[in-house]
């Protein structure tokens, strides 16, 4: 087992509080994406909203069953 030297361990910490940081912020997005479906929000303005990409929105909502989720039915189109 390695022991940080002096000094080290500060920086060791702080990449650590941002890695959970980033961590915590994706996993935010990712509810946010989901919440979003199932509030039956067209996928293209849920990729507006998360800034995030489309493949991300997809992978995401394939796991929210398809009567949760808004139809081309639905639009009133």
């Amino acid at each position: 087992m390695r022991y940080p030297e002096a000094g080290e361990g500060k920086l060791l910490a702080k990449q650590n509080a941002t890695t959970y940081a980033h961590a915590t912020t994706e996993l935010l997005r990712d509810l946010l994406i989901l919440q979003l479906g199932l509030a039956k929000v067209p996928q293209d303005k849920i990729r507006k909203i998360a800034g995030c990409g489309m493949n991300r929105v997809n992978d995401i909502l394939k796991h929210v069953p398809k009567s949760n989720r808004k139809s081309s039915r639905d639009d009133g189109q």
